[in-house]
């Protein structure tokens, strides 16, 4: 079974969403170079991921499975 890059996750979820390392950081109040070290990092902890699925309104699996929410958004024509 292939690994998951939380790092990769997390840079999808930004370009869909548009939300730039500055905003994201203001949003969970930590700084912009955090964001960029989570960015780079294949291994996150929970609550991190928790953290960040809170401050962008997102449930945990559209973190972990951002390809799997883009194709449900591309084959059903809405946003997921």
């Amino acid at each position: 079974m292939e690994r998951i890059h939380a790092g990769d996750c997390l840079k999808k979820v930004q370009s869909r969403l548009g939300v730039s390392s500055a905003d994201l950081a203001r949003a969970t109040g930590t700084t912009r170079q955090q964001v960029l070290r989570w960015r780079l990092n294949s291994n996150m902890k929970l609550h991190t991921i928790e953290l960040i699925c809170k401050a962008l309104d997102l449930h945990i699996y559209e973190f972990i499975y951002p390809d799997l929410y883009d194709l449900i958004s591309d084959l059903s024509g809405i946003d997921a």
